[in-house]
């Protein structure tokens, strides 16, 4: 029996990784938002919220619930604590996802496992998965976006020092998608990758 395939998807901030999940799912694919465990994990977990209060302080909690804005705040703005919380956070996250993945891998509808994973090869985890896909995007495109979304520009230069640059991710990945048209052509892209990974 074929074993379902694991891909990551990567790229840098508002690059469109978003969009690709939801093209791939469209396909048939099952999908995973890394963040969205994040987020569970920061909002249910008892143990991973009592280790970030510890961590950072209670003055990260809004109604006594984690704000994940006042914890990006500090963070964003120091290293050692940044590390210190992927510390908390990565060991958790792939408990998740390998939670996931043995929950569907027998599902004949799922033809991939496509996690959405921004920092995959920062993490030095590229090994958990059967292929790497980049997703890039024109930098002055990928910038606006994400202050449309609402956030300040600022924050996407802080965020952006954490990945590595937007070449050696596309270098480093096993496929490259060039996000730069209209999403028909986007899709059309991602229906090509799909038959590659599919023929393996």
């Amino acid at each position: 029996m074929l074993t379902l395939k694991k891909i990551a998807i990567t790229g840098g901030i508002a690059s469109g990784k978003t969009s690709v999940c939801r093209i791939l799912k469209t396909h048939g694919a099952c999908t995973l938002n890394s963040d969205q465990i994040i987020h569970h994990l920061l909002s249910e977990d008892p143990s991973c919220i009592n280790e970030t209060v510890k961590l950072l302080g209670s003055e990260i909690l809004t109604d006594g619930k984690v704000d994940r804005k006042k914890v990006a705040e500090i963070v964003f703005n120091d290293d050692e604590k940044l590390e210190a919380l992927e510390k908390i956070l990565h060991p958790k996250l792939f408990v998740e996802i390998d939670r996931e993945y043995n929950r569907i891998k027998d599902d004949k509808k799922c033809k991939f496992f496509a996690v959405e994973m921004p920092l995959i090869q920062e993490i030095g985890r590229e090994n958990v998965f059967d292929a790497i896909v980049a997703i890039q995007a024109p930098e002055e495109k990928a910038r606006n976006r994400y202050v449309e979304e609402g956030f300040p520009a600022e924050m996407y230069e802080k965020r952006m020092k954490r990945q590595w640059d937007v070449k050696k991710k596309a270098i480093n990945a096993d496929y490259v998608i060039i996000n730069d048209g209209t999403i028909k052509e986007l899709e059309n892209n991602i229906l090509e990758m799909m038959k590659e990974i599919s023929s393996q």
